[in-house]
């Protein structure tokens, strides 16, 4: 393999959840929340606990803030007072963009999934009803274990 090949090695399953409320995962597998104000920075963090922990999965925590329509969730944006938590990366757009986002962090290997921090009104439904239709969409196609593509 040359330097210039990617190789995606990550076969876990899409873990997802939405903190509007207590956070139970389906299983006994532990799991690790990080944050980071970008990607490169989750990535980073990530690949340091699965260095020390690999008996984890690891999800990265998003503040979201989504509307049907990207400018109204900037709208949204502007209009909330409230602040994120320290270093964690924030989502502001549409649910189709959440949904390949959070696709595009797990299908890298960046985290084994995400935990979406609805940041406005009505945040969270919208979440349940567009974006996760759309995540299951995106992530149905089967995993073929290890492929190496050009860069």
């Amino acid at each position: 393999m040359s330097d210039a090949d990617i190789v995606i090695e990550h076969n876990r399953p899409l873990r997802l959840a939405v903190a509007d409320g207590d956070l139970v995962w389906d299983d006994r597998v532990p799991v690790v929340r990080v944050r980071g104000d970008d990607l490169g920075d989750l990535a980073r963090k990530s690949a340091r606990v699965r260095r020390d922990r690999p008996d984890v999965e690891v999800v990265a925590d998003i503040d979201v803030v989504i509307a049907a329509e990207a400018w109204a969730a900037r709208a949204m944006m502007a209009d909330d007072s409230s602040e994120t938590q320290e270093r964690t990366m924030l989502y502001v757009g549409t649910p189709t963009g959440l949904a390949g986002l959070v696709a595009d962090i797990h299908a890298l290997g960046i985290a084994d999934g995400a935990v979406l921090i609805p940041r406005g009104a009505g945040v969270a439904d919208l979440i349940r009803e567009a974006v996760l239709p759309v995540l299951q969409t995106l992530t149905a196609a089967p995993a073929f274990g290890p492929q190496a593509r050009p860069a």
